[in-house]
């Protein structure tokens, strides 16, 4: 206990992002040290069990609970001195949009803030929970903000799992947030003032989210453009299943009987059609919102951003630079993380959502 003491005092705290998908649950644990130093103490996962979450909605939450008991309990010998923050997909229903209130001089800025927000739809429903986030402030009391909304009944069920998992949930975010913080908290100075979008490709949803000057703008979820719709695609043209896929995914020179290298690939670039469609889709939103302005740069995230071959085809067919995110690689990791070779680019982009998690202090 005094020793936990004298970590508070000095600033000292360790955080664990909680990241869980359709496909897998990632867990993250940072160190943070005095002066802003932050390291990588963990990161692992499990498989998300079958059926367990549809469409953003637990399922199954006996086989969920006991995947997430697993992951934790396997990663983490002690968490009672850690904050926990867990991640809901910004696909279930997360509202966002701008305000400005009006606070005089000695007013309540949360309260006048909150309330000038529950003045215009959707944020006037009696069913979600409202955050915000102070963007600027101006000399007559003018507060601008990004005003958050949540849905009670998915946070309720977010928070339950945990609780009743045996576990204190300090906080819950927004996974596309996390790939937002995991950027601007490892980016380079000379970058952050570009406009970029954040391609989180998953595997049953993707979304895009645009940073303007090192802060969040907007974010779409795509309708088309997932791992499963990539996956769908190859399965018609050469006839492989889901398992196969993803052996052609680790290994693209994989040999598919009845079918040379050029089909292969062939076909993998039919498939790559409807995820540049989708992010096409989301630049054009984006576009219309700020006076024709592109992002400079498409950063891939997610299981999918490591797809062979995506990333170059992104670039040819949209005109912009593209690369992956890979935030691991411009924050320090405990050598038990994954040895002096760091964290492979693959697994960098799985867990950006769950690092931007852990990348915060309470």
């Amino acid at each position: 206990m005094g020793l936990d003491i004298i970590a508070r005092i000095r600033g000292e705290r360790q955080t664990i992002g909680v990241d869980i998908g359709h496909f897998s649950i990632k867990v993250v644990r940072v160190h943070h040290g005095r002066g802003g130093f932050r390291r990588v103490m963990n990161i692992d996962l499990e498989r998300t069990p079958d059926g367990a979450i549809v469409d953003n909605e637990v399922k199954d939450e006996p086989k969920l609970k006991e995947a997430l008991i697993r992951v934790m309990t396997r990663s983490f010998a002690d968490i009672s001195k850690d904050d926990i923050v867990a991640s809901v997909n910004w696909s279930a229903g997360i509202l966002v949009d701008k305000s400005t209130a009006k606070v005089p001089k000695n007013g309540n800025e949360d309260a006048i803030i909150v309330q000038t927000a529950q003045t215009k739809p959707p944020f006037d429903d009696q069913d979600i929970v409202l955050d915000y986030q102070v963007v600027s402030r101006g000399d007559a009391g003018e507060v601008k903000s990004l005003v958050v909304a949540a849905k009670n009944t998915v946070l309720e069920s977010k928070a339950r799992l945990f609780v009743d998992s045996g576990y204190r949930l300090d906080a819950i975010d927004v996974d596309v947030f996390g790939v937002a913080n995991a950027y601007v908290s490892t980016v380079s100075e000379e970058q952050l003032g570009e406009t970029v979008a954040l391609f989180n490709l998953g595997e049953k949803k993707s979304t895009i989210a645009f940073i303007v000057g090192g802060k969040f703008h907007s974010a779409r979820t795509l309708t088309s453009g997932s791992m499963e719709t990539v996956e769908a695609m190859l399965s018609r043209h050469l006839g492989i299943d889901a398992l196969k896929c993803h052996e052609l995914f680790e290994k693209p020179d994989t040999n598919i009987d009845g079918f040379s290298v050029a089909e292969v690939e062939s076909a993998m670039q039919l498939a790559f059609e409807e995820v540049v469609n989708s992010v096409e889709f989301g630049i054009r939103y984006f576009s219309t919102s700020e006076s024709g302005e592109k992002p400079a740069r498409i950063l891939l995230c997610g299981g999918g951003a490591s797809l062979p071959g995506l990333c170059d085809y992104l670039k040819q067919k949209t005109d912009i630079e593209c690369a992956t995110l890979n935030p691991f690689a411009r924050i320090p990791c405990d050598p038990i993380v994954a040895g002096t070779a760091g964290v492979p680019e693959a697994l960098s982009n799985l867990y950006a959502p769950a690092l931007g998690l852990a990348l915060r202090k309470f």
